[in-house]
């Protein structure tokens, strides 16, 4: 069904402004699962606009939403000179299983919030000024506290970003207490929801944590492992990331170079998806455009837009063949982005260790070959 999260949210936001408990099982297997602190946010959304109005309003935000993120994400963030708005479109809506289709279908509120966050990025990229940025991920923390893997954007493309993101961070977590601590019965309910619809109903997402997950819940529930290996896959990522960005900056990258690089900036936006352990449609679309600019890149395919679009496309058709359950079509999307980044890495790995002064070949008289200009003078 169409627009799938929209009677979820008016019917929880609906019970909660009528004085009722928005956490039911009235909708199962879809579930209102959003802290308290959403409802003060939809509470006064419902105060501003009128309710007649209220779920159209709110439906034509998101297409906007959804129309605007890969613009956004193509201009300020990627960069890329063959990638235009309509190519950007064209991927984000389409390739590889027309995950920004499918997060359409959603009309789920994460993709406002991923343009926010994105759009208010600009600053930060351009010139180091993360304030706008830092409110968003706040305020997206509010909806979703997965949200919060969007502070690596300033940690691995800014400068001097650490206390910053810490007290961001520190922020959230205080929210998230203070939120316990007021309003128990709430969070509680919140609890309650998230197991159900998360847990009991099977939607583990359609990352490494959701393969996982789906296959030993048939056999014994959840189980730890996926739990583990998920965690382990994220600090690998986030750990192989903030090694590469020393050894950029030991070849003389500068914090601002990397700001402006947008095939860095495609590998920390992929990071931010991929180590969130579950991964649905509304967040693979933005992962899949970022895939196909290391892909681009990986593959130095600039003059073969379309023939890799195609390569990478016709797979995708035999994932309902070899894939029984419908919940895990996704993750081939998850393959080509955990693909593609391992593909880009390499290739900007061997470029920053041939770039490196200390490889760099010495000399006759025993000292090191200048690196940059000094060295083409």
């Amino acid at each position: 069904m169409w627009t799938e999260d929209v009677p979820v949210y008016a019917r929880g936001v609906g019970n909660w402004l009528h004085g009722h408990t928005p956490y039911t099982g009235d909708q199962a297997p879809l579930y209102f699962l959003y802290p308290p602190a959403f409802l003060l946010l939809a509470g006064l959304f419902a105060h501003v606009v009128p309710a007649a109005w209220g779920t159209g309003v709110y439906i034509a935000v998101i297409v906007l939403a959804l129309v605007a993120l890969p613009l956004v994400l193509a201009r300020y963030v990627f960069r890329q000179p063959w990638l235009g708005p309509w190519l950007a479109l064209l991927v984000f809506f389409a390739w590889p299983q027309f995950a920004g289709i499918r997060a359409m279908h959603t009309m789920n509120i994460a993709s406002l919030l991923y343009c926010l966050a994105f759009a208010a990025s600009a600053p930060g990229l351009r010139g180091n000024r993360w304030t706008w940025f830092y409110l968003a991920v706040f305020l997206s923390c509010a909806v979703k506290v997965t949200f919060l893997a969007l502070l690596l954007l300033p940690l691995l493309a800014g400068a001097r970003q650490w206390w910053r993101s810490v007290l961001c961070g520190g922020a959230v977590i205080a929210t998230n207490l203070a939120e316990r601590l007021l309003l128990p019965d709430l969070y509680q309910g919140y609890e309650w929801s998230l197991r159900q619809g998360i847990v009991a109903s099977q939607a583990f997402g359609y990352g490494v944590f959701g393969v996982l997950a789906n296959y030993h819940f048939r056999q014994k529930g959840v189980g730890i492992a996926a739990y583990l290996v998920a965690g382990a896959l994220a600090l690998l990522l986030t750990g192989l990331m903030f090694f590469l960005r020393r050894q950029l900056l030991r070849a003389g990258k500068t914090p601002t170079d990397l700001a402006a690089d947008g095939v860095w900036l495609a590998m920390v936006v992929s990071t931010t998806i991929l180590v969130n352990p579950r991964e649905m449609q509304y967040d693979m679309d933005v992962t899949v455009l970022a895939a196909f600019v290391l892909l681009v890149y990986g593959l130095r395919a600039e003059r073969w837009l379309f023939q890799l679009m195609a390569a990478t496309f016709l797979p995708s058709l035999l994932v309902p063949h070899l894939v029984t359950n419908p919940r895990l079509y996704g993750f081939y999307e998850t393959a080509l982005s955990l693909g593609a980044f391992a593909l880009a890495y390499w290739r900007l790995a061997r470029s920053a260790r041939a770039a490196s002064p200390a490889t760099q070949p010495p000399l006759a008289d025993g000292f090191k070959q200048p690196y940059g200009d000094a060295a083409q003078a």
